[in-house]
This record gives C-alpha cells, sequence and structure tokens, in this order.
C-alpha cells in the first residue's frame, strides 16, 4: 500500500506486473478494488497502476467538491511517485472524465487513451433518462445495499449472470463511500465539460461502450470518437455500463490488442 500526498490529500495507489505502464482510473463512488476482474488479466503483461479516487477507498479528504481537474492532477502525482514519465491511461465512467482532463493537461505523459463508457460532459452529452439522473442523487439517501441493487437494471446487462453482479456488490460494499465523498466527486463531474478541447487531444485513442448502457447512453461514445482525431470507436452488443463484468474476455482482448498496436 502506497500513498503520495497532493493538495491536502493522501491519494492510495498500487501496482501490479510489470511492462509498458497503464493506469487504471475507475467511476464515481467506486474505489480501485473494482478492477479485480480486468487488472490481474491486464497485469500479465503490463505494469498496471491503479489509484482511489478522492473522497473513495483508501484516499480520505474533506471536501465539498472534488474536481474533475483536480483528480486529474492526482493521477500525475500517482504517476511521479511511481516513477513513470508517460503511461498508458484506462478510465471508465467518471474515471474516463478525469483520462480526458489528465490526458488534455500533460499531453506528453499519455502513450494512448481508453476511455469506457463515458462521456464529454456538459450540454454537449446525452443525458440518460431522468429517472436515471434522479437516482444519481437520490441514492445517497439509500442503504449501501439498496444503492447497488436499484441501480442494477441500469448499469448490467440482462444476459449477465447474477452470480457475478453479486460478486461486484460484495467487492463495492466493502469499500462503499460516504454520502460527502460521493456527493463531492458527483458534483464535480457534473461541473465539468470536455467537447469543445478534445480535437486536441493527440494519443491514440480508443472508445469503448456498451449498447444496453442505461447510465451514460452509448451515444456518448459516438460523440466522444467525433470529436476526438482519429479515434476508434468499439460498440459491445450484450453489454451495458459495466461491460468489463458482462464481457470480460471480449474486454481483456480489446484492451490488449488497442495497447499492443499504440505500444
Amino acid at each position: 500500500m502506497a500513498h503520495v500526498a497532493r493538495n491536502g490529500a493522501s491519494i492510495y495507489w498500487d501496482a501490479i506486473g510489470a511492462g509498458e505502464p497503464l493506469v487504471l482510473i475507475m467511476g464515481l463512488g467506486c474505489s480501485s478494488a473494482l478492477w479485480f476482474r480486468l487488472a490481474p488479466r491486464l497485469a500479465r503483461r503490463y505494469r498496471v497502476i491503479q489509484l482511489d479516487n478522492r473522497g473513495v477507498g483508501n484516499t480520505c479528504v474533506e471536501a465539498e467538491i472534488h474536481t474533475i481537474d483536480d483528480m486529474a492532477r492526482d493521477v500525475a502525482a500517482v504517476l511521479d511517485a511511481a516513477g513513470e514519465e508517460s503511461t498508458h491511461v484506462l478510465g471508465f465512467s467518471m474515471g474516463g472524465m478525469i483520462a480526458q482532463e489528465f490526458a488534455l493537461a500533460y499531453p506528453q505523459r499519455v502513450r494512448s487513451l481508453i476511455l469506457a463508457a463515458t462521456n464529454c460532459g456538459g450540454t454537449e452529452s446525452v443525458k440518460a433518462e431522468p429517472a436515471v439522473l434522479e437516482l444519481l442523487f437520490t441514492r445517497a439517501d439509500m442503504t449501501p445495499q439498496q444503492n447497488l441493487e436499484v441501480m442494477v437494471p441500469y448499469v448490467y446487462d440482462a444476459a449477465t449472470p447474477r452470480r457475478l453482479i453479486d460478486e461486484d456488490t460484495g467487492i463495492r460494499l466493502a469499500s462503499y463511500p460516504s454520502r460527502r465523498g460521493y456527493m463531492a466527486q458527483l458534483q464535480g463531474l457534473m461541473r465539468w465539460t470536455s467537447h469543445a478541447r478534445l480535437p486536441a487531444l493527440c494519443a491514440p485513442t480508443l472508445v469503448v461502450h456498451g449498447t444496453s448502457d442505461k447510465l451514460v447512453p452509448p451515444q456518448n461514445a459516438e460523440i466522444l470518437a467525433h470529436a476526438i482525431r482519429d479515434a476508434r470507436l468499439t460498440i459491445l452488443d450484450r453489454a451495458s455500463h459495466m461491460f468489463q463484468t458482462d464481457r470480460l474476455e471480449t474486454t481483456e482482448e480489446l484492451v490488449t490488442t488497442f495497447l499492443a498496436e499504440a505500444g
């Protein structure tokens, strides 16, 4: 277990495997523990660096808002602590927003970029249905079990075995964020946008999304791929927001193939 201090926070990170570095950035309200399916597979070929974003897991810091910009700078601090000048970057959901911000702020540090189940924020993004958006705010007042269960239809594909969902739930319950930590991240992502700046991205980019994602509609992937120069777009069938659970083997193959070509 390692920590790096930055801007009032002690950012937790760790690394597994060996090879070219690959940073994994997790989504809203989730600790890096939720990479438990994909990270060990990627670590067979890469040095996989994971961190807990502000407000979740082992990165405890009190604030009203955790901005996307601040969390992107945390990634840079983790890279410094890990001794890596540049890295491949995979960002999931809110982590994809952090990944975009990181790539825009530190283009020389990004070898390639994978944007998974994410969007560009702001008015240019396609929002979920109102009932789903409402859950993002009201879930903070539910019990952890209620919160995770009510989101299942919106973030997992209907074909995904329940045992896999339950395994994810167990991991999330073990590192469930405080209400304040969750809301600080949510407030940060709601105020962020990248669309006008996306043409400046120069790293090889892969945009990945699931067809049945009801939390972040798949049209957002098309918007990102259109705005980012030479970006590749892959839409996975039988996959929702948590496509790394819905289609683990396919996700691994997709990521490793892209990274090998980009590297």
